[in-house]
Formats: structure tokens, sequence, C-alpha cells
């Protein structure tokens, strides 16, 4: 029960830790980055805290992760590509031109450092940390629906408060547990979610508002049924393929 308790109360540390450094500290780029980065020291202490090897005992695994992060970075990037392209022929944006010059690229390694750490440190806290404490304890889908739900009431707290948003982020989760699920590797579960982050960041950039991404654009027309059955259906995509892919992975650690 001791290491139960010292367990979930790591979690809770190392998620306010990352929500404060992200949504409080943000007076200065510089010192919220290096707060962010000073997340992985911290998490290598509390998983070694709970009797894990480190950041390697939460997924942060060598093996196979350039193979894992390409193919599901590929499978994020792609289907959310598609989504909006889906998006742009039903009236919700008009893409008036691209932007060019320092200014693109400020907001390209924005995007990239800015997505792939909060992917990343998502990641280790809502599925490599989560299912490590708990692998043993209880059932292995018993652990996957509770990283599940957790990752979608943090995506809910920090997204759109609404039941839409929450369910998507449910059905995102199948896809980013699962590929965790079936390699030990966190890279597996990162690699989709920075895809699916950057080409979110393309169009909307960090802020989420439209014209802050690289495209010149403006806000369109289109149904909230329309709008909601093309996001579900984007996330349900992604994970026949994630599943197709991974169905037959071996885990490279065990989890």
């Amino acid at each position: 029960m001791k290491k139960f308790i010292t367990g979930i109360l790591s979690f809770f540390i190392l998620d306010l830790y990352f929500n404060v450094t992200t949504h409080f500290i943000n007076f200065n780029i510089f010192i919220q980055l290096i707060s962010i980065l000073l997340f992985f020291p911290l998490a290598s202490f509390i998983a070694k805290l709970n009797g894990l090897q480190g950041l390697r005992g939460i997924g942060m695994v060598r093996e196979k992760w350039p193979k894992y992060f390409t193919a599901s970075f590929l499978i994020g990037f792609g289907c959310w590509a598609f989504m909006y392209v889906t998006y742009h022929i039903a009236g919700k944006f008009e893409i008036n031109g691209v932007k060019t010059g320092l200014e693109a690229w400020w907001i390209i390694g924005q995007i990239i450092v800015g997505f792939f750490l909060g992917s990343l440190i998502n990641d280790l806290v809502t599925r490599g940390f989560l299912i490590s404490i708990l692998k043993g304890k209880i059932p292995p889908l018993a652990i996957a629906t509770i990283s599940i739900l957790v990752y979608a009431l943090d995506d809910f707290w920090n997204g759109d408060l609404s039941i839409l948003n929450f369910v998507f982020s449910v059905v995102l989760g199948f896809s980013l547990t699962y590929a965790f699920f079936k390699t030990g590797s966190i890279w597996a579960s990162t690699g989709i979610h920075f895809g699916l982050n950057m080409a979110y960041g393309l169009i909307f950039g960090l802020s989420g508002q439209y014209g802050d991404g690289i495209f010149l654009m403006t806000k369109g027309n289109i149904h909230s049924f329309l709008n909601t059955t093309i996001l579900l259906m984007a996330a349900a995509l992604m994970f026949v393929i994630v599943f197709l892919y991974y169905r037959d992975k071996k885990r490279v650690i065990s989890i």
C-alpha cells in the first residue's frame, strides 16, 4: 500500500510540475524552456524513487526508437493532415497563402520544440509512468483504461471543456496507449502525438488560433455535426492504422 500511495503522489507531482511550467511560467520563453527541460531529471529521480530504472523504466528506451518514432510520426501527421484537407474541402477554413522568411521559420521552430517536448512529457506522465507503477497490481486492461481516462481528463482540462472534447480524447487515447502497450517504448506513443500536433501547429500555431500557423487563412463555416464527424472519424481511422501496424510488434522492454 505504501508503494502504491508513493506512486500516486509521484504521478500528481509530475503532472502538476508539467502543467505549472507550461501554463504559469510563460512570462519568458527561455526560462519556461529551462523549467520544462528540468522535468526529465525530476522524472528520472521520481521513477527511481518508485523502484523503476529512471527514464528507461518509464519507457524512454533506445531500442528501436528511430523506427517506432518515425512510423508513428508518419501515422499521426498523415491522419491529421488528411483531416485538415477534409476540413478545408468542407469549408471550415480558407487558405490564402503561405508565410515565408524568418516568420515562417520562427513558427516552425516554435511548434517543433514546443509540441515535441509537450507530447513527450505528457506521454511519459500519463502513459510511461502511470502504467509502470500500476503494472502487476491490477489487470492490464484496467491499467490501459485508467491511462486512457487520465489522459482524456488531462486533455479535457487543458483544452475545450466539453463532452465532445473528452470523447475525442478517449478515442485518441486508444491509439497512444495501444502503441505504448505493444512496444514498451514511449517513442511509439510520442511519434503519434508529435505527428498530429505538428499538423495542428502548421495550421494553428502554438496558440491554436486561426492564422498563427504557417498559412495565411480565414475562418469559414462548417456545420457542427459535420465538424464532429470528421474529427472523430480521423481519430478512429488513426487507431485502425495504429492497431494494424503494431499488433504483431514485440515489446522492447516488459511493461
